[in-house]
């Protein structure tokens, strides 16, 4: 497979309505994109030899998809929407801080799925630009379209 540009990874945000739209977050500069599976400790005793050594024994448990990213504020739709999703539509709101994505992955092919955003942030430094930084993780299974 040949290099992939870094800015081919994209993190698109639905926009809540009824036949739902994807948007590329705009100013994203920076992504990651990775899977988490939990580990459960199923290890027991050798029951033969219960003196002797004993080896971890792993299973799988509770899966995600894991995003983040930094990158330049920019006063558009799809990070309004961000913002909708964090704090809902006002302080009687109690949904869940949950949003759909895509997060489209070069080489591989496009994940769909609904996600948990648990950090949205600005930060203004004194002298720069206004950045934004995100991090979320899927709520569900995800959907996978493989790249054609």
């Amino acid at each position: 497979m040949a290099t992939q540009k870094g800015r081919l990874l994209l993190v698109k945000i639905g926009d809540g309505q009824e036949t739902e739209q994807f948007s590329t977050l705009c100013g994203l500069r920076e992504k990651t994109f990775g899977f988490s599976v939990n580990e459960s400790d199923a290890t027991q005793a050798d029951y033969e030899n219960p003196g002797g050594q004993i080896w971890t024994r792993g299973v799988s448990g509770a899966r995600r998809l894991n995003v983040s990213g930094t990158g330049l504020f920019e006063d558009h739709a799809t990070l309004e929407r961000m913002r909708s999703i964090c704090i809902g539509s006002g302080p009687a709101d109690t949904v869940d801080a949950v949003g759909n994505f895509q997060v489209i992955v070069p080489g591989d092919g496009t994940y769909e799925a609904e996600f948990h955003v648990s950090q949205f942030e600005r930060v203004g430094p004194q002298e720069g630009e206004i950045t934004y930084s995100l991090t979320m993780a899927s709520n569900g299974p995800p959907a996978f379209t493989a790249e054609a």
